[in-house]
């Protein structure tokens, strides 16, 4: 049985939230003076990363509100861990800090939200132009019409034969005579 459109598209939300969210967070962390991850901290940050896109992918999003929250929460979380991981493993190189500053949060968050819109609208419009596929495909698709069976039937017509007009006459006497 097929998947439909509304499942590939939390799909498509999972992994946008856990690409978007490793992007982010390590690109912030190198546009913040640290250099890229590597090693234990560049696996550790990935692994969670994908770890909370996958799991984002799980809930099923009816309304506007909660297919926006869903994935901004998500990018939020997974950023905030993925902040902690480069603080725990000791790329960080001032102390760790896990919880980051004022300016750092509100530039997390504001990712978050940023992202978290544009996930959703990808995956509104997913699900919207996957289900327009599906039904244009039956239109678009010329199958070959099925042919029309004729079934032939041998009938016997049994048809009362006109005996007057033969010349024959009736072979039986009129019902009054045979008395």
């Amino acid at each position: 049985m097929p998947t439909p459109p509304k499942t590939r598209a939390r799909w498509v939300r999972g992994t946008l939230v856990g690409v978007s969210s490793a992007v982010t967070t390590l690109g912030a962390h190198a546009a913040a003076g640290g250099m890229l991850p590597q090693g234990s901290a560049l696996v550790l940050t990935l692994l969670l990363c994908a770890t909370v896109g996958a799991v984002s992918c799980r809930p099923r999003t009816d309304g506007h509100v909660a297919r926006f929250a869903a994935p901004t929460a998500a990018l939020f979380a997974a950023q905030y861990l993925g902040h902690m991981a480069l603080s725990v493993t000791g790329h960080h190189h001032a102390s760790v800090d896990l919880i980051p500053g004022a300016p750092m949060l509100a530039a997390h968050l504001a990712a978050a939200v940023l992202l978290g819109a544009a996930i959703a609208a990808v995956e509104y419009l997913y699900a919207v132009c996957a289900s327009v596929l599906c039904w244009l495909r039956l239109f678009a698709l010329r199958a070959a019409r099925p042919t029309v069976r004729v079934r032939r039937r041998v009938t016997k017509v049994v048809v009362a034969r006109p005996v007057l007009t033969t010349g024959l006459g009736m072979r039986a006497p009129p019902a009054p005579a045979a008395v």
